[in-house]
């Protein structure tokens, strides 16, 4: 895990789970955590470390326009996948198809549109 997040420019930090910076801000684009709790990796003792799952998110609105984020957060996913030899999920477990991926980047659309709206009536 620690060598395929290495090649996704995933970083080791706060919580003790791992973080995709920006490169001119150095904010969190998106975090990974294990899917059992509480989510944290040992540091360390990665070499011994497994998981049955890594769990990919975001925080919107974020650093960058959420779509951007999220096509970044889809290929970073994509690559750990190939080299962990898994395979991609939804929040519900099921498996990422390419119908899904496009529902969840129209719903980041719709709310991106939403906090537009909402902030040119104040």
């Amino acid at each position: 895990i620690a060598r395929a997040c290495a090649a996704e420019k995933l970083v080791l930090g706060d919580m003790s789970i791992y973080h995709r910076h920006d490169g001119n801000s150095d904010r969190v684009l998106f975090s990974m955590a294990s899917m059992v709790e509480p989510g944290s990796f040992p540091g360390d003792g990665m070499a011994d470390f497994t998981t049955p799952g890594l769990s990919l998110f975001t925080q919107l609105p974020g650093v960058r326009d959420g779509v951007v984020i999220y096509e970044q957060m889809l290929s970073t996913a994509a690559g750990l996948a190939a080299m962990l030899n898994a395979e991609l999920r939804d929040e519900r477990r099921n498996k990422l198809t390419r119908q899904m991926q496009e529902h969840i980047r129209e719903s980041i659309i719709e709310h991106r549109r939403k906090i537009k709206l909402a902030r040119s009536r104040h």
